[in-house]
């Protein structure tokens, strides 16, 4: 009887922990659920690839792979011919534009002067005539005034007679030469300064362009703009390539970020912005905080090196992390990523 009642309350005991266990596996399942806690990944460092978007000539290559360069170190010397002779008809075309420019000016001065030395011509000839004319009816007038029998008439000689309307007549015929002369040398002077603005916009254009291609043949010498670990050389010494062939390409000497792989299953809750902790992954040293930047669209595959098993690939998400320059990591390095679940908590509420 002794031994039914012990099995009993043994078995009543082992009940009560399997439901105490059950509860707690639900009670954490449902706090921490659609959760991915870990996770694994690869360190590795950002990459900058040297390439030009035209057929380029290779003149000199000043490093090699694996060499460490410092800010302005000079790490490739290019040519592109193509650059140079569109350069040379920019210049080209700007000394042609300023060539017709000063040549019209010299076309219209010319006409200008013409135009004043014909006015000032027939304008002494006209002068000329009418002061003759002029003195002329001045005399007339006199003589006719002493004689008596003309005294009636020259009394009411007023300029109306045919020597005083001859006299007006050349004197606006004076007054139209210069309207007609200033008109015209008017109309040659704005189509000056119409040839002048439209040559400024055409040569404007021009040099814009000569500065684009000059910008672009500064770049022709590349230089290093930060700390960098050469990767790889693709070029030799006086080699052609085409346009946005990598030449060169460089990485940071310490891991910059980290490419997660999470569970396709798990990762609902693994948003832009997040901060994780990542480790080596003997988990040994303090874990360096990062960031997730970047997620794939898509179910990609694990690499090799995190398969559990030869010949069974794993999917999943990958994720982007950036972490700081000075970690511990080494390149290439495996490490796990774990939320802070403190933060999750936050999230949650």
């Amino acid at each position: 009887m002794s031994v039914l009642t012990d099995n009993f309350i043994l078995r009543h005991r082992l009940i009560i922990a399997w439901v105490l266990c059950i509860a707690i596996a639900v009670g954490l399942g449902y706090l921490f659920q659609g959760k991915a806690t870990m996770f694994k990944g690869i360190a590795e460092a950002s990459e900058t690839i040297i390439s030009v978007p035209s057929a380029t000539e290779i003149v000199k290559i000043h490093v090699m792979p694996g060499q460490e360069i410092h800010a302005g170190d000079t790490i490739v010397e290019l040519n592109r011919p193509d650059l140079t002779l569109r350069m040379n008809e920019l210049n080209r075309e700007l000394d042609a534009i300023e060539g017709r420019s000063n040549l019209n000016k010299a076309e219209i001065d010319q006409k200008v002067a013409e135009i004043k030395a014909d006015l000032a011509t027939r304008s002494s000839t006209l002068r000329f005539e009418i002061n003759k004319m002029e003195t002329e009816y001045q005399k007339n007038k006199e003589i006719a005034s002493k004689l008596k029998s003309l005294s009636a008439a020259g009394g009411k000689s007023d300029g109306n007679d045919a020597m005083a309307m001859r006299i007006k007549s050349m004197k606006e015929e004076l007054a139209l030469l210069q309207k007609n002369a200033n008109e015209q040398i008017g109309l040659l002077r704005g189509s000056r300064n119409l040839q002048k603005s439209s040559g400024k916009n055409e040569a404007e254009t021009l040099k814009k362009e000569l500065e684009e291609l000059a910008k672009q043949q500064e770049e022709l010498i590349q230089i290093a703009k930060e700390d960098w670990v050469v990767g790889d050389v693709n070029v030799r010494d006086g080699e052609k390539v085409s346009s946005f062939t990598p030449i060169v390409t460089l990485t940071h000497k310490s891991p910059t970020l980290v490419r997660g792989y999470i569970n396709e299953q798990v990762y609902q809750h693994m948003n832009l912005g997040k901060n994780v902790v990542v480790n080596s992954l003997g988990g040994t040293g303090a874990g360096v905080e990062g960031e997730v930047v970047g997620l794939s669209s898509r179910i990609v595959p694990f690499p090799e090196r995190m398969w559990k098993m030869p010949e069974m690939p794993v999917y999943g998400r990958e994720v982007t992390i950036k972490i700081p320059e000075n970690n511990p990591f080494l390149l290439g390095e495996m490490v796990t990523i774990s939320e802070n679940q403190l933060q999750s908590l936050f999230d949650e509420q």
